[in-house]
């Protein structure tokens, strides 16, 4: 999309706008300089210092088309089509949150002073930065006095880790998602940080493979070790898959390989199955 420029903005669910100022229509006739990623967020930077922000959420897709119809409007569009902005090459750019729930979100920005803004405000370390360190991992959990698998997916730390990259990475690095962030030894830190790099990396390679470009409209599950595998072998030891399920979210570990034998019958209350 870099260097195409916006013709015409189609909103078809305002809902899924989230600001207010400058408008929508201020990104018709801007070219998109840059498209980057800011933790979970994908931003197209626009020409006259303007920049467009999209929250995919769980079910948000980004897709890039042919236009339905070359001209100036496109027909209605189904749904599931959130926005669609068309370009000028007759292509245009869909935003899709597939499902009933609509949590995706779009916001116009102006590029100066935007990571002091929401959403981008208070944004954490990317966790493939150079920045991201040992070190700053150490200063980081020091502050925290939650559960672990909660401190990987507040944005303010690090950004980026949802709620199925997390058990991922607690798998990969033998952790309990239920341990005191602040309470791991040094050697532990060492080796979440080490799960933290290879488990994103190799899961951007395999999606890569699998997909080539493409994001899937259902999740992957196949490329995934522990998360939505409850009841199944884990990978590693054969033990079954313990899942805890807490409001919409659902955490997945290995008794064995991660918390001693213990398996968790409700995270929120901390009781134990024996």
């Amino acid at each position: 999309m870099t260097g195409r420029t916006i013709r015409h903005v189609h909103l078809a669910s305002p809902s899924v706008l989230k600001t207010v100022e400058p408008p929508l229509s201020e990104t018709q006739g801007r070219a998109i300089e840059r498209v980057r990623r800011a933790g979970k967020l994908i931003l197209l930077d626009l020409d006259g210092g303007l920049s467009v922000a999209f929250h995919l959420m769980r079910n948000g897709r980004l897709q890039v088309a042919p236009a339905r119809v070359s001209g100036q409007r496109s027909p209605r569009p189904s749904k599931d089509v959130a926005l669609i902005m068309m370009l000028d090459d007759d292509q245009e750019l869909r935003f899709v949150e597939i499902g009933p729930k609509k949590r995706a979100a779009l916001y116009v920005l102006p590029a100066e002073g935007m990571f002091e803004r929401e959403p981008l405000q208070g944004l954490g370390l990317d966790p493939l930065s150079d920045e991201f360190t040992p070190e700053r991992l150490k200063d980081m959990l020091a502050q925290d006095a939650g559960q672990l698998k909660h401190f990987l997916t507040l944005q303010r730390y690090i950004t980026g880790i949802g709620n199925a990259f997390s058990d991922e990475i607690l798998w990969a690095a033998r952790l309990s998602p239920f341990v005191r962030a602040s309470k791991l030894a040094p050697e532990e830190i060492a080796t979440l940080y080490q799960g933290i790099r290879a488990t994103l990396i190799r899961g951007l390679q395999e999606h890569r493979q699998a997909f080539t470009g493409n994001l899937p409209t259902k999740e992957p599950l196949q490329l995934l070790r522990v998360h939505r595998h409850g009841g199944e072998p884990c990978p590693r030891c054969g033990t079954k898959i313990a899942q805890v399920l807490y409001a919409e979210k659902e955490t997945y570990y290995c008794p064995f390989c991660q918390t001693g034998g213990k398996v968790y019958a409700d995270r929120r209350l901390s009781r134990l199955l024996k």
